[in-house]
């Protein structure tokens, strides 16, 4: 179904081949911009530079952003460990990825990306068992449930498996929303033809990545905010035109924002 021609060059243009494939996907996983996709890429290498030797990475929730990681791991070696309670999710994928990057670039995908159907912070599966594993991760990104109680228990598992040089990296981190995404559930009510819900008692907090930002202050000295390519890109990017439809229904329940596009994704170096 995905076994199409790439007509480009892998190694000398694997942007344009991580657009490709990304475009196949449908909307229902194609969930994080194209600029973002490419941002992500982009700082896994020059993390990869910076360690001199192949990442160890993690995420939660898969999909697009997957794409990104596993392409790079292709090219320079290193794993991939991705949370997400939608096992289905994770079955469409190692059929896309197998049919595409792993097909182009000839490479078992089996061997590469390592998919755990279940909670990201489950304290027998989540993302604390690479401690087990005696494996210790480069690059973390968040992109599950989308509330700052939840991202700050993720990190928080991270930090227990993170190498001492690291990159935290977080999707819809201008998202305020302490412990109820409202916002999703609102446009799962919409299908029901239900009436919305308001926020909860002191469910806003700050933002996901100044959360994020204050949790990792206090336990390390040096956290920088990565300047990378998103921003710039993220002006002009088609996706947010090509699923406008849907995204203004997402906008009328604030589960997106799109004057906080720019926010979108933040990154962290921690050294």
């Amino acid at each position: 179904m995905y076994n199409y021609i790439f007509g480009g060059n892998l190694k000398k243009d694997p942007k344009s081949f991580l657009l490709f494939v990304k475009r196949l996907m449908p909307r229902w996983v194609n969930s994080i911009p194209d600029s973002e996709c490419i941002a992500i890429f982009e700082i896994l290498n020059k993390q990869r530079l910076k360690k001199r030797k192949p990442l160890i990475i993690i995420e939660t929730g898969c999909g697009a952003s997957t794409i990104a990681l596993i392409v790079h791991c292709c090219i320079y070696g290193g794993e991939v460990y991705s949370w997400d309670i939608n096992q289905s999710r994770g079955s469409y994928l190692r059929n896309l990825f197998t049919e595409t990057i792993g097909l182009h670039f000839k490479k078992d995908i089996n061997k590469i990306w390592n998919f755990i159907g279940f909670d990201s912070i489950d304290k027998n599966i989540g993302i604390g068992v690479l401690k087990e594993m005696k494996k210790k991760a480069d690059f973390g990104f968040f992109d599950s449930l989308h509330t700052t109680e939840h991202v700050k228990k993720e990190l928080k598992q991270f930090l227990n498996i993170s190498s001492k040089s690291f990159i935290a990296a977080f999707d819809d981190a201008y998202l305020n929303k302490k412990y109820l995404n409202v916002g999703y559930i609102n446009v799962m009510r919409m299908k029901l033809n239900l009436k919305k819900i308001k926020d909860p008692e002191n469910n806003l907090s700050g933002t996901i990545w100044e959360e994020a930002l204050k949790l990792l202050r206090e336990k390390f000295k040096k956290v920088k905010i990565i300047k990378n390519s998103f921003k710039k890109n993220a002006r002009k990017d088609i996706y947010f035109d090509y699923f406008s439809p849907d995204r203004k229904v997402a906008m009328k329940t604030n589960m997106e924002n799109d004057s906080k596009r720019l926010d979108t994704f933040v990154a962290f170096q921690i050294n």
